[in-house]
């Protein structure tokens, strides 16, 4: 199979992408290896402009390839966990009807004329689309420069992330597990991807900046089928699980110090593995439990041709690999 040569970003000749050297946090992160099937659908959403839709079993590395996608680019990365829960006003806009209460409350026992906020932006709570579109607004909460005097600092999506730095150039724009949301919300969220823009509570428009450059990576574990329309507008990427000489690849990149025995033995019960638990029904082993074993036997010290290698191998198959699922019944048997 020929190389293909991104066009839109830069990645080594192996597509190994092993941090950016500059950035220290970046650097020390764990490398990711990309497909070709992956670097191409990539390339063609920056191209297009569209939505990525990144279906796959868990495991695969769907969520790391947005966020090492942010890293290569060095563009701002801001993420959301889609759960049955989320609305369409947490990923845009929100207001904090408790705190306004609270407000005009106080104000209402207070002979200030400024005890109640001067504008309801003050309330707003910008989602990952606000900071994605326009980060300077999200900041202001949409007030004008001249009147902006937040109260607090706007709360930001994500666990442990700071806000997007405006000097950046761009954005990866993540939505985790989409198909764990209510039927309702992929429609929900087709003006915001397809036009850029959604509304604000007080009957305005908010655009994405003109020219600011997006990447939006949506996954799927397939778990429910997503709405036609949607899928429409998305550039799509299937990505399955690694072959086994993808897998001892990925582990000479992830695991370099485990000897290549072990690697090759662990990936050899992998293929093995899958073809077992697929005909059972239950989910096989992916990439990250294939380097969680490797990596198990590594800390351990636990050789291949050591004499109790097979009997301590089975112990560590099942607790890293098969995973049997523990019901009640399995639980009050007697040991």
């Amino acid at each position: 199979m020929s190389h293909y040569t991104p066009r839109n970003f830069t990645l080594p000749a192996d597509y190994c992408f092993r941090g950016d050297p500059r950035d220290p946090a970046e650097s020390a992160a764990d490398p990711y290896i990309f497909s070709r099937e992956a670097v191409i659908a990539v390339d063609v959403a920056l191209a297009t402009g569209r939505p990525l839709l990144v279906a796959g079993p868990p495991g695969c590395g769907k969520s790391r390839l947005a966020e090492t996608m942010a890293a290569v680019l060095r563009w701002n990365f801001v993420y959301q966990t889609i759960t049955s829960r989320t609305r369409l006003e947490q990923l845009t806009v929100e207001v904090d009807h408790l705190r306004r209460l609270n407000d005009a409350h106080l104000a209402a026992r207070s002979t200030s004329p400024h005890a109640l906020a001067d504008r309801d932006e003050e309330y707003y709570h910008p989602g990952i689309f606000w900071w994605a579109f326009d980060a300077h607004s999200a900041r202001r909460r949409g007030l004008p420069e001249s009147v902006a005097r937040p109260r607090s600092e706007p709360r930001f999506p994500g666990v442990e992330r700071k806000p997007p730095d405006e000097a950046r150039e761009g954005t990866v724009l993540l939505l985790d597990e989409i198909d764990k949301a209510e039927p309702d919300l992929p429609n929900d969220l087709l003006e915001p991807l397809d036009r850029g823009s959604f509304g604000l509570p007080d009957g305005r428009t908010l655009r994405a900046q003109d020219g600011a450059q997006r990447l939006t990576v949506i996954t799927t574990n397939r778990e429910r089928e997503l709405p036609p329309a949607f899928v429409r507008r998305c550039v799509t990427l299937l990505l399955a699980e690694p072959a086994r000489e993808a897998l001892v690849a990925i582990a000479a990149v992830r695991a370099p110090q485990a000897e290549k025995t072990l690697v090759e033995k662990v990936a050899d019960r992998i293929e093995a593995l899958r073809q077992e638990l697929d005909e059972s029904g239950r989910r096989p082993p992916g990439t990250s439990e294939f380097l969680d074993a490797v990596n198990t036997c590594q800390q351990l010290r636990i050789a291949v041709d050591s004499p109790d290698w097979e009997e301590t191998w089975q112990q560590i198959e099942l607790v890293t690999l098969r995973k049997p699922m523990v019901t009640e019944d399995e639980r009050s048997r007697p040991a």
